[in-house]
This record gives structure tokens, C-alpha cells and sequence, in this order.
């Protein structure tokens, strides 16, 4: 389909095969600006949706999980946005804490 599409266009006088400009929302570019924007935005609420992200900086829903994933390098945890790499404190924290928990499973077993 795509071949008898092409064959059409350049019949009807069409010289370059690069696309033309689509009317589509313009990219959006992950500009430090950009992500300074939505660090602070993660600081004042670890809750704030994507949505609500959308609506105060009028970026893309892709540009904003980059933003997060790659740049930030955070992921969602129960709707809350955690850093993805534990300090060795907070790392030994919960070795701590599964410790105490799995202590107190066996004692009632």
C-alpha cells in the first residue's frame, strides 16, 4: 500500500521523499529547564500525578516519564516517585527492617 502511495505522489510531481511538516503537537525537548521544573515539581508533591504534571508545565506525557526515568532516574512506587538507587543507608535500612519483620513472623510460627 505504502509503495502505490509513494508511486502516486511523485506522478503528481512530488521531488523529495523526507516527510512534510505535520500539524501534530511539537516535540518537546527535555531541556534542563524542563527538568528542573519537574524535580521541583516532585519535591513539593512525591504524590502529583502525571496528569497534574501535564496541566502546570504543559509538557508531553512522554517527556515527562523521560524526564523521571532517565534524568531524574525515579520510578513510581505506590503513587509515590522514589529515587530507583538505594544510599548503602537507606539499603541497610531495610535489610534491617526485613530482618526485625522476618524475626517476628518465625516467633509466631
Amino acid at each position: 500500500m505504502a509503495v502505490k502511495r509513494w508511486a502516486k505522489w511523485f506522478r503528481e510531481g512530488r521531488e523529495d521523499v523526507q516527510d512534510e511538516a505535520r500539524p501534530d503537537r511539537p516535540v518537546t525537548k527535555t531541556t534542563s529547564d524542563n527538568i528542573e521544573q519537574v524535580r521541583l515539581l516532585i519535591d513539593d508533591d512525591p504524590h502529583i500525578t502525571i496528569e497534574e504534571w501535564q496541566e502546570q508545565t504543559d509538557l508531553s506525557h512522554g517527556t515527562i516519564h523521560r524526564i523521571t526515568t532517565d534524568h531524574l532516574n525515579l520510578k513510581k512506587v505506590t503513587a509515590r516517585y522514589i529515587p530507583k538507587d538505594l544510599t548503602d543507608i537507606q539499603r541497610a535500612e531495610r535489610v534491617r527492617i526485613c530482618k526485625q519483620n522476618l524475626g517476628k513472623f518465625q516467633k509466631r510460627t
